[in-house]
């Protein structure tokens, strides 16, 4: 079995924690990345998405097969849905609210990107990666 390694990536003057291994990589979300993906978004993630493959293939010798599309919009998923939740829970007083929204950021932490067969959501990022343009524009600025 394959043990993952965890690396830092340097993109912009940002530090992003990942970790690889066979078939999966995942991207810690935290203040560096959501920092890192403020300005200029879509051109950061494409940047983002090329050094991490990169980083995969030196240490796999063997390509990421996930789109770059599929990847973007799987970290922006994971990004701007934790921000949403943490919006809800600063405003909400209601447990079930609370309760809900922090499930939602515990499941953020760690956006988790697997090849097809090693990811139950593989599906559902790569139906929405033709409409990667118009969601960037959706995006917070």
């Amino acid at each position: 079995m394959q043990t993952a390694v965890n690396k830092i990536v340097r993109i912009n003057e940002r530090n992003i924690a990942i970790e690889l291994e066979l078939h999966v990589m995942r991207i810690i979300n935290n203040d560096e990345l959501q920092l890192l993906l403020a300005n200029d978004t879509e051109n950061i993630t494409a940047q983002l998405v090329a050094k991490i493959k990169e980083e995969y293939h030196q240490l796999f010798n063997e390509d990421f097969k996930v789109a770059d599309a599929s990847i973007a919009i799987e970290i922006w998923g994971h990004v701007y849905t934790d921000k949403f939740a943490e919006a809800i829970k600063s405003f909400s007083s209601v447990q079930f609210v609370d309760a809900f929204a922090e499930k939602i950021v515990e499941r953020c932490e760690v956006i988790d990107i697997g090849e097809s067969g090693h990811d139950e959501n593989r599906f559902f990022w790569d139906a929405l990666s033709p409409f990667k343009s118009a969601i960037e524009k959706l995006l917070p600025k």
